[in-house]
């Protein structure tokens, strides 16, 4: 099935001290990489 925002929050809410966990959610179809494949975090954070 599908998981939503805030069963992903309060499962992270679960396990990781409260300055870890997200506040927020986002899903994509696709995370921007780098040519070796890497995750592009600065495309993240502007999306």
């Amino acid at each position: 099935g599908k998981v939503t925002e805030e069963e992903i929050i309060a499962h992270c809410k679960e396990r990781m001290a409260a300055y870890k966990y997200p506040r927020q959610v986002e899903f994509v179809n696709e995370v921007p990489k780098t040519a070796t494949g890497k995750f592009l975090r600065r495309a993240l954070r502007k999306t």
